[in-house]
């Protein structure tokens, strides 16, 4: 129970660290990177409890959930055929680089394949556990995509908006 709240008070300051910073998403990227490097530096730590992983589906399915109203749905309706094609899409090149990525590498393809999907960097996570897929690796790699769309789609929009 000690380690147990020990990660979790890693995890609060990190996230304040970086709320206080602006950066986005601090609430998942803080506690990534505080307890990741905290965990570097002390292994004795071990892993969090499966039961802070339970809560966090619940809070994140719960969240998701919330976001859902008719009049969004009515709005969106429209776009279904343009979603379902541009993600089939993204699912293909994904699947591809992930085979290629497991072939060149010792990952496995479920590892891979939730390291290269895009997403929401917690959803993805949470699969990856579902499969028993490496979840160090698929949150470092989703962390680094998450990294490169958030500081590269700004730059992408203006080169393309001029």
């Amino acid at each position: 129970m000690k380690n147990a709240l020990w990660l979790l008070g890693i995890g609060v300051v990190g996230a304040l660290l970086l709320l206080w910073l602006k950066v986005p998403a601090a609430w998942m990227i803080g506690p990534l990177l505080a307890v990741g490097a905290v965990k570097l530096a002390r292994p004795e730590l071990g892993k969090a409890p499966a039961a802070y992983s339970e809560v966090g589906k619940l809070l994140l399915g719960t969240v998701i959930g919330a976001t859902f109203s008719r009049s969004m749905l009515e709005q969106l309706g429209h776009l279904l055929p343009y979603a379902v094609a541009a993600t089939l899409a993204l699912m293909a090149v994904a699947l591809v680089a992930a085979w290629l990525l497991a072939r060149w590498t010792e990952l496995d393809l479920g590892t891979a394949l939730f390291c290269l999907t895009p997403g929401g960097m917690p959803e993805m996570v949470a699969m990856a556990e579902e499969i028993g897929a490496d979840l160090g690796v698929v949150a470092t790699l989703q962390f680094v995509r998450y990294t490169c769309v958030v500081l590269l789609a700004p730059l992408l929009i203006i080169w393309l908006a001029s």
